[in-house]
């Protein structure tokens, strides 16, 4: 009988994405493997072979459980519960905030994309020299990889405001892309639609994308993605997308950028104090500086 595995991923879906390296590989190993997340599902056609579940807590039987540490009460939880078969995969680690670390936890590498780490992770875990950035996502046989060469995908918002640069911007680097040639496309959830109504009074193309796989399906499609530091620029890179991501923090993003195809990132510059970069990183980043920057 195959051995079972839960892999826990963090709340958000580009966590997820990044955590199904580590499915994957199981998979791949033979395990029975469930990712546990209340949103991939939406992209399950995308993962063949693949279980999902919105469960919170593992079954008692499962061999191997792999959490993704957030730092919420559920890894203590876990922890008691499953002690002796339990994996939690440190982002970063810090002794006296975290819990104490045992032979199956993995620490990543703070130098690294979160891609890398989790493969190596994983292959650690393993105890294998092989290492795959592999999460298994596999586009519909009907799409046609970048079709649409010069359409360029902007993704706006993402789960936090502060990591969104100001939306005057995203505008005006939509319409200069229609300058030279390209076709900006803003990604938008259903409810987000509402807040970015002004874009049609520039003609920048807003469809309705009711599904993350409707997403997917254009951003494999398109020539290039454009956004913050959030699910999409994930999503896009694991499809080999080119992507351009505009963020706060040039050291925190050589852990948290896209890390399968590597994509440009934007931030402001290092020599500026930090305090006022955080402060006043939306404003120091300009949009000529992000179109210096297509690749």
């Amino acid at each position: 009988m195959a051995k079972t595995a839960a892999i826990f991923p963090a709340k958000g879906i580009g966590d997820a994405l990044l955590m199904m390296v580590a499915s994957h590989r199981l998979l791949q190993e033979g395990y029975r493997v469930t990712t546990h997340h209340s949103s991939l599902e939406e992209l399950k056609t995308w993962f063949p072979g693949h279980l999902f579940s919105s469960d919170p807590l593992p079954h008692g039987n499962t061999d191997l459980i792999i959490v993704q540490n957030d730092n919420s009460p559920k890894i203590p939880t876990l922890k008691r519960a499953f002690q002796e078969k339990l994996s939690i995969f440190y982002p970063t680690y810090q002794r006296g905030k975290h819990l104490p670390l045992s032979l199956l936890d993995q620490v990543f590498d703070f130098s690294k994309p979160m891609a890398e780490n989790i493969a190596f992770g994983i292959a650690r875990l393993l105890r294998s020299h092989q290492v795959s950035k592999n999460n298994g996502l596999s586009p519909p046989e009907d799409l046609i990889y970048q079709k649409h060469k010069n359409q360029v995908i902007i993704h706006p918002t993402s789960s936090a405001e502060a990591k969104n640069w100001k939306k005057k911007s995203y505008i005006r680097l939509g319409l200069k892309l229609k300058k030279r040639g390209f076709t900006p496309i803003f990604a938008l959830s259903p409810k987000e639609r509402e807040e970015w109504i002004e874009c049609e009074k520039y003609a920048i193309e807003m469809p309705l994308f009711e599904t993350l796989a409707d997403i997917a399906k254009a951003i494999y499609e398109s020539g290039l993605l454009i956004g913050n530091d959030s699910l999409l620029g994930h999503l896009a890179s694991n499809l080999h997308i080119p992507t351009l991501i505009i963020a706060d923090n040039h050291e925190r993003m050589k852990l948290w950028r896209p890390g399968w195809l590597m994509g440009e990132v934007v931030t402001p510059p290092a020599w500026i104090p930090k305090h006022f970069r955080q402060k006043h990183w939306k404003t120091l980043i300009t949009v000529n500086k992000v179109l210096a920057k297509l690749p």
